[in-house]
């Protein structure tokens, strides 16, 4: 981060050299790792880091911090602090695209030519205005107090945005909360009506089995310990005790109140 006016004479010039070294790409050199972020032509450089050199001690009077970030391998990223929002912002240079003739291919060989006219740009921004440009009768150097303003402007509507996403957020864990809650009550209410036909399963046996138990009693008399009925119905009162899930809590409840 950049603290001083010394610390922004040596970006410049560290960008200055940087570029230098590097070969033209769409006719223009650009910024890397080494310093800001600019791509412009060889006879805008000089204009292009006068430009920002002025904006970034104006930002830093204003209390702004600027820093430079590694954005890739090959390139850094020149961005502002204010009031906690980061904002990334560069300057160009236009140029004119002339068509050259075919290749051998039948693509069109095209040549970038800068115009000169250069362009300050907020990079990551929604706000209604990120480009100053150069125009017939405000130069870029006169536009800087407004590209801080649309600085600002954009700060105040990353809050806003942000602010949105936020209540976005809260709304989605709402929805989110509400979706997990409803499913627990509906997994509660298919519990009960599984319950509910477990324990009328378990009347109809015990039903069942009493009235099987008074027919084979007029029929035969007494039910004699070990015959096939005794042991048939035995059967038939634990299939209808293990289907009935107030036995089951009658047991709980009584081991929870053995534990006390």
């Amino acid at each position: 981060i950049m603290k001083n006016s010394l610390g922004i004479q040596l970006l410049v010039e560290k960008t200055r050299k940087s570029i230098s070294k590097s070969p033209l790409e769409k006719g223009c050199f650009i910024g890397r790792r080494e310093g800001l972020d600019i791509r412009v032509g060889p006879n805008s450089v000089d204009r292009a880091l006068r430009i920002m050199d002025t904006l970034i001690n104006a930002l830093e009077v204003k209390g702004a911090k600027v820093s430079i970030t590694k954005k890739d391998y090959y390139r850094n990223s020149t961005c502002v602090n204010l009031s906690g929002v980061n904002l990334e912002f560069d300057i160009y240079e236009k140029t004119n695209i002339i068509k050259k003739s075919q290749d051998k291919f039948g693509y069109n060989q095209l040549d970038y030519v800068p115009n000169g006219e250069l362009v300050l740009r907020i990079k990551n921004t929604y706000s209604n205005r990120s480009e100053w440009k150069d125009g017939s009768r405000k130069k870029l150097e006169d536009q800087i107090d407004s590209f801080i303003e649309g600085l600002y402007a954009a700060v105040a509507k990353e809050k806003e945005l942000q602010k949105e996403r936020d209540k976005w957020k809260e709304d989605q864990k709402k929805i989110e909360e509400s979706d997990r809650l409803r499913e627990i009550e509906q997994e509660r209410v298919k519990n009960l009506e599984k319950e509910a036909l477990c324990w009328q399963k378990s009347q109809i046996i015990r039903s069942y089995v009493e009235a099987a138990t008074k027919t084979y009693i007029q029929n035969n008399g007494n039910i004699e310990a070990g015959s096939e009925f005794k042991n048939w119905k035995d059967w038939a009162k634990q299939q209808a005790d293990r289907l009935d899930p107030l036995l089951d809590s009658l047991i709980l409840a009584r081991s929870e109140a053995v534990k006390n």
